[in-house]
């Protein structure tokens, strides 16, 4: 049996308090990069700002208009603005946690139009697990440039939610990609006299 003495008793406890004070700080530290993954492109065509728009609300209905769930929010033609969203459905090639993390991704589309130029930004990609399963759905938020959900993920454990992390990233940035890509070669058609 070991003896405390008094001369060892304040080190041991300032070890201890030093021990759990980084443990703290590192429980409540966010995992991996917190920012939000997002996409921006800027897109040259030589139209005037309102028939840009014009073209800009055609390549919508035809590229993230025929996405689920697509609606647009805001729209401000002499502004140059067209806002909207839509999401990309989403299933685990997984065997594990398949059913539960089995929902969507959603996210959010920005189109600022002036003369000359259209900008896009797809950003807000969240993704939402499948509720209707017995355990309920394994939800992982708000996707991050980190290789970690920026939160413990209630229902899966580490490795499990890492690898299903990289797999939703993955299916949301092919998809998004994509969609700039058709949005793209949309509206530079579009604008071809």
């Amino acid at each position: 049996m070991v003896r405390l003495t008094c001369t060892r008793m304040p080190r041991i406890a300032l070890f201890l308090g030093v021990l759990l004070a980084v443990t703290a700080a590192k429980a409540q530290a966010p995992l991996g990069d917190a920012t939000a993954v997002s996409y921006a492109r800027s897109i040259a065509v030589p139209l005037n700002g309102v028939k840009l728009f014009d073209k800009v609300n055609e390549a919508w209905t035809w590229t993230f208009g025929k996405e689920p769930g697509a609606k647009v929010l805001r729209t401000d033609r002499d502004g140059g603005l067209l806002e909207g969203s839509a999401r990309v459905n989403f299933r685990s090639a997984q065997l594990l946690l398949r059913e539960e993390s089995m929902g969507i991704i959603q996210y959010h589309v920005v189109l600022n139009v002036r003369a000359g130029e259209c900008r896009v930004t797809v950003n807000e990609l969240v993704h939402t697990g499948n509720r209707t399963t017995a355990r309920g759905g394994v939800h992982l938020g708000l996707l991050t440039r980190g290789t970690e959900p920026p939160k413990r993920v209630r229902g899966a454990g580490g490795s499990n939610a890492k690898r299903l992390y990289a797999e939703v990233k993955q299916v949301a940035d092919a998809r998004i990609v994509d969609l700039l890509q058709a949005f793209e070669a949309r509206l530079r058609a579009n604008a071809e006299p």
